[in-house]
């Protein structure tokens, strides 16, 4: 963990002010002093750094079509915030507890366990929408403005905490009481003010996305029960996200200023819960669920609850059970993440074929889904068709901004070839959008030292080693 938190202290030295950000009505102004400490380029070094240890511990769950629909929920919110240049990227941690959290540079996680207990698409939203209002607000900065050494202190704990999480234990309640321990009683009001700040501005945001703002104290009043009924066990999301019962009165205060209004939720909302729930856990747990929620009728959407049963069997190794749970969620439904799951079972029945042509069927009507588009790539590459797969993943990296994915599924088409210096230039772009510079930078080394490597491609490689070794002695610099 030392790096980590060589990397915290540094970063806090960087302040190089910047401009201030547009404002939305209502939204309390930080002024300059906000920004003296923490600029919005070491902001981002911090949170780049911290995620960079995150990938590496195995916490983000890699799943594509989980990711695609966290990020689409995410940024259709911070697409209404009040600082339209901040870049956010959202992810899944593997993790049952209930919890969310922001990081430096826009980084927000949010734990498999939180996204189950979700009632709606609109409380899942408010949760983002509360996190993205500590980024946009610039909670960071303000907290280590109040006391600088300290504060970085509590970031380095923090950090080592939520990357503690993903091993299980007593280990992070530890760091995270150490953490608190350590702040005084000023420390601790200020920062009941930032949740103050990010539930009133986050509302806004939630409302002006055109979700349920009313969902916000309902998903609060969820968590404050629990905590009466558990005590010391109380959901992780109360312990970082302190919830006393003025918060609470004045969220429903402000959700009431609101009119009411019936928010239809998507369809991916439910699947992507149930897809999650599936993949966490243990197999035969997860079928148990599934199986007794069908059975007792307790669900919201009966084809999600059959689709994350289908998706718990698959991954126990039951292929036929799975098609058969499919194939009663697609009686009811029909959309491209059933199709996607099709596909897999094919896959894993060993029926390639079969598989191709049904993600082919499905991109016919769908052609911009990411789920699709990736397992078609995969598919391609099972069946040695490296061609196919290359002309395919370049078009995905052509076509959309968040296409880490494809440069790995890139890089392997091009090693099925044999092209070595373009297999580990693809992977060092995967590397490069994991946070992994210096991994990304000794790919590029290796790329330059192919034989025969022809003048173009080796043009393209030394101009973007330059640029990232630029970038790395910058950082080295500042630190």
């Amino acid at each position: 963990m030392k790096p980590l938190i060589t990397a915290l202290v540094a970063c806090s030295l960087l302040s190089a002010p910047i401009t201030a950000p547009v404002h939305a009505s209502g939204v309390p102004d930080l002024g300059d002093s906000a920004q003296q400490v923490l600029s919005r380029k070491a902001e981002q070094a911090l949170g780049d750094s911290i995620m960079a240890e995150i990938r590496m511990d195995s916490a983000v769950i890699d799943d594509v079509e989980a990711r695609d629909y966290l990020n689409r929920l995410g940024n259709r919110l911070a697409s209404v915030s009040n600082d339209r240049h901040q870049r956010f990227e959202f992810f899944v941690v593997n993790d049952a507890t209930l919890n969310a959290f922001a990081l430096p540079g826009g980084y927000i996680g949010v734990h498999t366990g939180l996204i189950a207990t979700t009632q709606s698409e609109s409380e899942l939203a408010a949760v983002l929408s509360h996190e993205i209002a500590h980024v946009t607000q610039r909670h960071i900065s303000r907290f280590l403005e109040k006391d600088q050494n300290m504060g970085m202190a509590s970031l380095a704990l923090l950090a080592i905490g939520i990357l503690a999480a993903s091993k299980g234990g007593p280990v992070p309640e530890a760091v995270i009481a150490t953490s608190q321990a350590l702040q005084i009683q000023g420390k601790i009001n200020f920062t009941r003010t930032h949740e103050t700040e990010a539930d009133s501005v986050g509302m806004q945001y939630l409302a002006a996305a055109g979700f349920d703002p009313h969902a916000m104290p309902a998903f609060f009043g969820r968590m404050e029960k629990a905590a009466r009924v558990y005590g010391e066990g109380a959901p992780v999301y109360l312990r970082t996200h302190p919830l006393e019962s003025t918060r609470l009165a004045e969220s429903a205060n402000r959700a009431d200023q609101y009119p009411y209004k019936q928010v239809a939720e998507s369809i991916e909302f439910h699947l992507v819960r149930e897809r999650l729930r599936a993949l966490n856990g243990s197999e035969s747990t997860q079928i148990s669920y599934f199986e007794n929620a069908l059975k007792e009728r307790r669900f919201n959407l009966e084809a999600a609850s059959q689709y994350g049963l289908a998706v718990a069997l698959l991954r126990n190794g039951q292929a036929a059970r799975a098609q058969q749970a499919l194939d009663q969620a697609r009686k009811q439904l029909k959309h491209p993440m059933l199709e996607s799951l099709a596909a897999e079972i094919l896959i894993k029945q060993g029926k390639l074929d079969a598989a191709g042509k049904v993600y082919e069927t499905a991109l016919s009507n769908t052609p911009n889904h990411v789920g699709l588009n990736y397992g078609l790539i995969r598919c391609r590459l099972l069946q040695k068709r490296a061609v196919d797969a290359e002309h395919l993943a370049s078009a995905q990296i052509e076509a959309r901004s968040s296409n880490g994915p494809f440069y790995a599924l890139l890089a392997e088409a091009y090693t099925q070839q044999g092209n070595e210096a373009a297999a580990r230039q693809a992977q060092a772009e995967f590397y490069y959008r994991q946070g992994q510079l210096k991994e990304a930078i000794v790919q590029l080394q290796l790329a330059l030292q192919v034989k025969g490597l022809d003048f173009y491609r080796q043009a393209g490689v030394e101009a973007r080693l330059k640029e990232w070794q630029a970038e790395q002695e910058l950082i080295k610099a500042k630190s």
